[in-house]
């Protein structure tokens, strides 16, 4: 490869590396701006969370995700936390073997993506968010596995996009609800690029006429297995959603 076609090259990156940065600061600023006053004057709606303080890893820690659009918004918030933590663990995994350089670029940019979705959630919420989980368990997934990180993957995305759906229909903002709508289009955009990437060239990439919804209940128990042990989810102050 000739010096110019390298040096091409590193400048798209740094382009790229520019984007991806200049999207996440107006992202968390026309977000942030516009429903951080709502969050604060619904906090009467949040319940209370345990703060894990404890420096004793095997301590049991509860999580209370609280009520209102506030819980909708920490049940969000635990997802992409999730998605974030994925991401960031195959890439610093250096992927696995035999990745293209189309897989790659995809993965970096999911990881990219689910940083500033969970950083975004984290600001908005400020006082009235969960904490900030150090880690998942990833225990199922082999990351040297293409098969394995790209079914997680989907599973992950689908899923997403799933919850979002089905938790839409409780959110009571309208700002709220719009915010929730520009993410839910980009999970979806996700999930379609990793079934590509899976069976390439064919209607995997969207199997269905519309993506299904669920509870946010289901949600959680599907994302269970990779929940810490020392961790417990409580959403009982979650609306009651019966998905159509």
């Amino acid at each position: 490869m000739s010096d110019n076609t390298n040096s091409n090259k590193n400048d798209e990156i740094d382009s790229a590396r520019k984007a991806n940065l200049n999207d996440r600061r107006m992202f968390l600023k026309l977000g942030g701006a516009g429903i951080a006053a709502l969050a604060l004057g619904s906090a009467n709606q949040a319940t209370a969370f345990s703060n894990p303080a404890a420096t004793n890893r095997q301590q049991q820690t509860t999580i209370n995700l609280g009520s209102g659009d506030i819980g909708i918004m920490n049940f969000a918030y635990l997802l992409e936390q999730l998605e974030a933590n994925f991401y960031t663990r195959v890439v610093a995994n250096n992927f696995y073997a035999g990745a293209t350089a189309e897989e790659r670029q995809i993965l970096t940019d999911l990881r990219d993506h689910e940083i500033i979705h969970r950083e975004f959630f984290k600001a908005i919420l400020g006082a009235n968010g969960i904490p900030q989980l150090p880690a998942f368990d990833f225990s199922l997934v082999d990351f040297n596995s293409r098969d394995s990180v790209l079914t997680t993957s989907q599973n992950l995305e689908d899923t997403g996009v799933s919850a979002y759906n089905g938790a839409g229909q409780a959110i009571v903002s309208p700002e709220i609800l719009a915010l929730a709508g520009k993410i839910v289009s980009v999970e979806g955009r996700h999930a379609a690029a990793i079934r590509d990437l899976r069976i390439p060239r064919n209607g995997f990439f969207a199997p269905h006429p519309d993506d299904f919804a669920l509870d946010p209940l289901t949600v959680l128990a599907i994302a269970s297995p990779f929940i810490p042990r020392t961790v417990t989810v409580n959403a009982s102050g979650l609306p009651r959603i019966i998905v159509v």
